[in-house]
């Protein structure tokens, strides 16, 4: 007797949440709308179009409004300007790469001297900037220009 007194109590309860849960579906699937109310609108058409044009003009500015100084004429490099520049004998040997920091170090041959370079060294005014094994680009007077790598 105790035992279905214990099982018709459950069930009870079980009943209740199952109805509580199944309740809420419901009410959530299919809500109440609120009420709409219509609002009357008066329209007028009696409106004021403007024509009025709004011009503006562009002017050469003489100064840099952030730096407050004044704008510099740039001057247009033509071929007439550039003078070309005699570069020194120079080749490419070969490159030496060091296993335990990937350093790696150029054989560059400036004037029949041979030179040790890494990038960013400076020989006789002459810039390595960038180099692999097939070829090095070096800079001098400001001017780039790649050298390939001599095979003799």
């Amino acid at each position: 007797m105790k035992t279905k007194k214990k099982t018709y109590t459950l069930l009870f309860f079980v009943l209740i949440v199952w109805g509580t849960i199944a309740y809420k579906i419901i009410s959530a699937l299919n809500p109440e709308l609120p009420e709409i109310q219509q609002n009357t609108f008066v329209a007028t058409t009696n409106y004021k179009i403007d024509t009025k044009i709004d011009t503006f003009s562009i002017t050469k500015v003489d100064r840099d409004p952030f730096l407050d100084t004044r704008t510099q004429k740039t001057v247009k490099r033509t071929s007439a300007n550039i003078k070309p520049v005699k570069w020194k004998s120079i080749a490419y040997q070969g490159i030496i790469k060091q296993q335990k920091n990937r350093q790696q170090i150029f054989i560059i041959t400036i004037s029949d001297i041979q030179y040790l370079l890494k990038k960013g060294q400076v020989k006789d005014s002459i810039t390595l900037v960038h180099g692999n094994a097939k070829s090095v680009t070096m800079r001098y007077k400001n001017r780039l220009r790649s050298f390939p790598l001599n095979k003799k």
